[in-house]
C-alpha cells in the first residue's frame, strides 16, 4: 500500500516544483511494514535502480525508516511538503480514533487492486469503515477502486462506497444529502465519545502571531511544525539563548519507551521516537549542524529488579527487529565496543542528539518558512485573559508587553509558574549531567549505554553520564555528591568490567537542569484546564443528590472547563528528545484544523486534565 504513495509523490513532483503546496497523503496497511520488507520488494521491482523515474521517491521513503508497528507513522518528504501519514493495523480500529479536522479533510481516496481480493477486501470494504473514510473526508470526496475482477465484489463495493456518499472519478460533484447527513452525525458521536477532551481549536485570525513561551525542545518543535503550515509566530525566551533549561545538555538519549503489555504509552513513545529520528535527519540533510550519532541504544539491568523488570519487556511482546531486539553478552560487546557481562535489548534506531543545536536548528528553519520571532530575556512573569485574547505581562513591576489570541506555554521547569498553570499534577526533578574525558577502554565506547543512568559515546572530547534525579530541587548550584554518584553509576552497572573505572569526574565539569515529571510518564499538551471551575462542578455533584451514575455520565459527555485560547506543551521528563517533536506537531496540526498524527485515545492521554478526569470518568471522588 506504501508504493501508492510513492506513485503519487512522483507525480505531483512537477507541481511542487511551481507552487508551495502541501501534499497530505493518508495510507492504510493491514500488514504492518518495515523498511527491509520494502527495500526487498522494491529491489525485485527495479525501483531501486538509480535511473528508475521513482528511484528518489522510494529511497526518501526508505529513509524515513518505517517500522512494522500499528498507529500512524508521520513521514515528511521533499522538505516536509509532502506529508505520508501511514496507519498499520486493522484499518477500522485506525480510522475510528483518527480525530475529525476542522479545515483538512481528505478529498481522494484511491484502492489498490490487492485491496479488492476477497482475503482483503472485508479489512478496506467493510461498511464500517467506508463510513468512516467519509468522515475524515470533505462532502464530495472521490473514491476510485481499481481493477476489480470479481463482479459480485465489484458491486458490493460500489453499492457501499454509493451508500456512504463516495463519488467516482467520473461522476459531477454532486452531494448525497442523506449521506452528508450520516457523516455529519458520524463526526459528532465521535466528537461525543471524547467530549471531556475539549481539543485546541482552529485559529481564526490567520495573521495573528501564535505566542509560544519558552525557548527548549518543546518551544521549538512547535514553532517549526507551526511555521511549516504557514503560520507567524513569536517566541518569548527567558534566556539569551536558546536551549538553557533541560535542553541545554551537550547529548541526549534517543529511544522508545517499551512496557512488557506494549500499552498506549509504549505505542506513543515508538510512535514518537521514530518521528524525532526524522525530525532531526531532515534538518541534518538540509545543512543544518545537529551533533548527532544513530548509534543504537543499549539497555541492560543493574541490579536483579531493573533485569527482572526489563526481562519482562523483552518477553511481553515479539518486537519487531527495527524497534528492540535481544542481545547476549557477547553481542551487546560487540555493539558497544567495551566489555559488557550481561544480556539487554538493544534499540537499534536510537542513538543521541545535542538537544540546544536541535533547538536552534528547528527555529533557524522556521525562519525561513514564516515570520518567526524570538525574543530573547523575556521573562513572561504571568497572564491574563481580555477580550483580546491573552495579555502577556514580564518583570518585577509586572509590564504588559504583548496580547495574543493564542499562548502555548512551552517553559520547561516553569510550566507551573502561572495562576493558570500551577495545579498541573508534573513535578520537576533535577538532574545533574556530568561530563568526562575520554580515556582508556571507555573512548571506545560505540553506542549509548542504558543502565543505572546513562553513558553516551564521546563527541567533541566529552563523554555525557547521568543523571542524577532529585524531587523539586532547592537549587540549580553543581553538586560535588551528585558529581561522585554519576561516576559510580556504570561501576554499579557493571561491577566486572574494567573500563567504567576510567570515568573520570575529577574536573567537575558538569550541567544542572530540571525535568518536568507526571506520574504515568505522558507528556502533557493541550488546552489548558481551568481547574477552579473543575472543582467548582465537582462542588455541586457532591451537594447534589443525583445518583453517582448521571455524574459519571455527565463527565463522560461534557467538555471539561478550559482556558480558551491557552495551550501548555510540556512534561515531557528525561525523554524530551523522543516525544517532544511529535507532540508539538500534533498541536500544530490541531490548531491548523488538520490531521493530527496522534488517535483521538492518545490526546486525551496526553490531556493537561487527564489526572482528574481518569477519577470522574469512573465514578469517583476526586480527594
Amino acid at each position: 500500500m506504501l508504493l501508492l504513495a510513492a506513485l503519487q509523490l512522483a507525480n505531483q513532483q512537477h507541481l511542487l516544483k511551481h507552487q508551495q503546496t502541501q501534499i497530505h497523503i493518508s495510507v492504510f496497511e493491514h500488514t504492518p511494514v518495515n523498511r527491509k520488507r520494502l527495500e526487498q520488494k522494491w529491489q525485485q521491482q527495479g525501483l531501486l535502480d538509480s535511473e528508475h523515474h521513482l528511484f528518489g521517491v522510494a529511497q526518501a521513503l526508505l529513509n524515513g525508516e518505517i517500522a512494522a508497528i500499528e498507529g500512524c507513522q508521520r513521514l515528511g518528504l521533499l522538505e516536509n511538503q509532502v506529508i505520508i501519514d501511514l496507519y498499520q493495523g486493522l484499518p477500522l480500529a485506525q480510522a475510528k480514533t483518527i480525530a475529525t479536522p476542522d479545515k483538512q479533510r481528505i478529498t481522494h481516496w484511491f484502492a489498490l487492486p490487492h485491496t479488492n481480493q476477497m482475503i482483503h477486501s472485508d479489512h478496506y470494504f467493510n461498511q464500517h469503515l467506508i463510513w468512516q473514510y467519509g468522515r475524515i473526508s470533505v462532502d464530495n470526496a472521490t473514491f476510485l477502486a481499481a481493477n476489480i475482477n470479481d463482479n459480485d465484489i465489484a458491486a458490493t463495493i460500489k453499492k457501499s462506497l454509493t451508500l456512504c456518499g463516495f463519488l467516482s472519478t467520473t461522476q459531477s460533484p454532486t452531494n448525497d444529502d442523506i449521506a452528508i447527513a450520516e457523516r455529519h452525525a458520524l463526526r459528532q458521536q465521535t466528537r461525543q465519545q471524547f467530549a471531556y477532551n475539549p481539543l485546541p481549536s482552529l485559529q481564526t485570525n490567520n495573521r495573528s502571531p501564535i505566542a509560544i513561551i519558552g525557548g527548549g525542545i518543546a518551544s521549538a518543535s512547535l514553532a517549526l511544525s507551526l511555521a511549516e503550515r504557514g503560520k507567524d509566530v513569536i517566541i518569548y525566551c527567558k534566556d539569551d539563548t536558546l536551549g538553557q533549561g533541560a535542553s541545554g545538555n551537550k547529548q541526549g538519549a534517543i529511544y522508545p519507551l517499551l512496557t512488557p503489555e506494549n500499552n498506549s504509552l509504549s505505542q506513543f513513545f515508538q510512535q514518537a521516537f521514530l518521528y524525532s529520528r526524522r525530525r532531526i535527519q531532515a534538518l541534518v540533510d538540509n545543512g543544518y549542524a545537529i551533533g548527532h550519532d544513530w548509534c543504537g541504544v543499549l539497555h541492560t539491568g543493574f541490579d536483579q529488579r531493573s533485569q527482572t523488570r526489563l526481562d519482562k519487556i523483552i518477553d511481553g511482546q515479539a518486537w519487531p527487529t527495527e524497534i528492540a531486539v535481544r542481545v547476549n553478552s557477547t553481542q551487546a560487546t560487540q555493539l558497544a565496543s567495551v566489555d559488557i557481562d550481561k544480556s539487554g535489548f538493544y534499540y537499534p534506531l536510537g542513538g543521541w542528539a545535542c538537544p540546544f543545536e536541535f533547538a536552534q536548528a528547528s527555529i533557524t528553519k522556521a525562519q525561513t518558512l514564516a515570520n518567526v520571532r524570538v525574543i530573547y530575556n523575556s521573562d513572561i512573569s504571568s497572564l491574563e485573559p481580555h477580550s483580546s485574547g491573552w495579555q502577556l505581562f514580564s518583570g518585577e513591576n509586572n509590564t504588559l508587553i504583548a496580547t495574543h489570541d493564542q499562548v502555548v506555554i512551552a517553559s520547561g521547569s516553569q510550566l507551573t509558574r502561572y495562576k493558570q498553570t500551577k495545579d498541573l499534577q508534573i513535578t520537576g526533578f533535577r538532574g545533574q549531567v556530568s561530563h568526562v574525558p575520554p580515556q582508556g577502554e571507555l573512548a571506545q565506547l560505540s553506542t549509548v549505554i542504558c543502565a543505572n543512568g546513562y553513558l553516551t559515546p564521546q563527541h567533541n572530547q566529552l563523554h555525557c553520564i547521568g543523571a542524577s534525579y532529585v524531587k523539586d530541587p532547592k537549587h540549580l548550584d553543581f553538586c560535588p555528591l551528585e558529581q561522585h554518584e554519576n561516576s559510580l553509576k556504570m561501576q554499579q552497572s557493571f561491577p566486572n568490567s574494567n573500563w567504567p573505572h576510567n570515568i573520570d569526574v575529577s574536573n567537575n565539569d558538569a550541567r544542572v537542569g530540571v525535568r518536568m515529571v507526571s506520574r504515568d510518564h505522558f507528556p502533557v499538551m493541550g488546552c489548558v484546564p481551568d481547574i477552579e471551575a473543575l472543582f467548582s462542578r465537582y462542588a455541586v455533584q457532591q451537594q447534589s443528590k443525583d445518583k453517582p451514575s448521571l455524574w459519571q455520565r455527565y463527565w463522560q459527555t461534557t467538555p471539561a472547563p478550559i482556558y480558551d485560547g491557552l495551550y501548555v506543551l510540556g512534561g515531557l521528563g528525561s525523554r524530551g528528545l523522543s516525544s517532544g517533536p511529535l507532540v508539538a506537531e500534533c498541536l500544530a496540526a490541531n490548531l491548523c484544523g488538520e490531521l493530527s498524527p496522534l488517535s483521538l485515545e492518545l490526546q486525551a492521554l496526553l490531556s493537561p486534565n487527564r489526572m482528574w478526569l481518569r477519577k470522574l470518568l469512573k465514578g469517583k471522588a476526586l480527594m
